[in-house]
């Protein structure tokens, strides 16, 4: 029996001392109930995980509640050791992730997720193009908010924040005289607006492989500010090439040996090109799909019951979000 400890950030205590009418709250409230619901149905795992107390209709026996006066306790050793694993479901947001995971490594305590460098590398867009452009990726081109001579040049442009997650802060303009570039600092990249169809590529890393899981249709709506949106996901959408996805799955293992565990990939794709977005090395909402379509958890590939090869089925599970 495989003891796994889970610390889900917005559930799970990372805003205790704010306001937890966060924008993400539905969506995380979502995905931890269709993973702990997997959880109890595996006979070969046994789990407890952090909980906001503010959401203590939530509790289960498995439940360790989190309140202003144990706000640290995701930080305590001594807890964190009596379990085989920790699986952090963090944000990338303000470094949260990676510190987290840092602390982890520190203290020696085993999880189920990429090391900490392989996530510093995702979670910094300046740094991910980089890497990805040096080693030819279809990749959008980033700029820092200070490189004004290439920014200037642009037509339609994308205002992101540079440790953002899904589409925190990111916005459209028509060209850059439309951007009052005095409200961003150095936390803020630029990029070309592209055009496509969004999508977004569920995979389970191991240490030696991979296993594709879903290819997830998105509809995103921009706000009358020009914000992006996030609407709603087709899970196990099947219009796109599979021979495509291993190829570009395949690329990324070999500059990322270290990507471990559930990974998100946001990609957009045009008539010629599929471009990489971002890498979310981590649990994403779409996992919420998973059961429904495949009919496995990850549960059974945490551990390590194998898949042979890819699992094809028809069945979709559409995800509708926040309004």
């Amino acid at each position: 029996m495989i003891k796994i400890l889970i610390y889900e950030y917005v559930t799970g205590g990372g805003l205790i001392n704010e306001d937890l009418s966060s924008s993400l709250l539905n969506e995380a409230k979502l995905m931890t109930s269709r993973l702990y619901n997997d959880f109890e149905q595996s006979e070969h795992i046994s789990f407890k995980f952090f909980l906001d107390e503010r959401l203590k209709n939530y509790t289960t026996s498995h439940s360790i509640l989190i309140n202003k006066d144990n706000a640290n306790e995701m930080y305590n050793s001594d807890v964190l050791k009596k379990f085989d694993y920790v699986l952090p479901i963090l944000p990338e947001t303000n470094l949260v992730l990676y510190n987290y995971v840092k602390f982890l490594e520190r203290k020696n305590i085993k999880k189920l997720i990429s090391d900490k460098q392989t996530i510093l590398s995702l979670s910094n867009k300046l740094l991910f193009y980089k890497l990805f452009a040096k080693h030819k990726f279809n990749v959008i081109p980033t700029y820092d908010i200070k490189e004004s001579s290439k920014i200037n040049k642009l037509k339609n442009l994308v205002v992101k924040d540079k440790f953002g997650a899904g589409c925190s802060h990111i916005r459209i303009f028509d060209n850059p005289k439309e951007v009052d570039f005095t409200v961003y600092n150095e936390n803020y990249i630029v990029q070309p607006y592209i055009l496509g169809a969004p999508y977004s590529i569920s995979v389970f890393f191991t240490h030696n492989d991979f296993h594709l899981l879903t290819i997830n249709k998105q509809t995103v709506k921009k706000t009358r500010q020009k914000f992006i949106n996030l609407k709603s996901i087709l899970i196990n959408d099947r219009t796109v090439s599979d021979s495509k996805i291993y190829l570009l799955l395949n690329k990324i293992k070999s500059i990322l040996p270290n990507l471990y565990g559930y990974v998100g990939i946001d990609v957009i794709i045009t008539n010629r090109k599929m471009y990489i977005v971002e890498i979310n090395p981590r649990l994403t909402t779409s996992y919420i799909g998973l059961n429904k379509t495949l009919d496995i958890s990850l549960a059974n590939l945490i551990i390590e019951q194998q898949i042979q090869k890819r699992i094809i089925s028809g069945k979709k599970y559409f995800i509708k979000l926040n309004e």
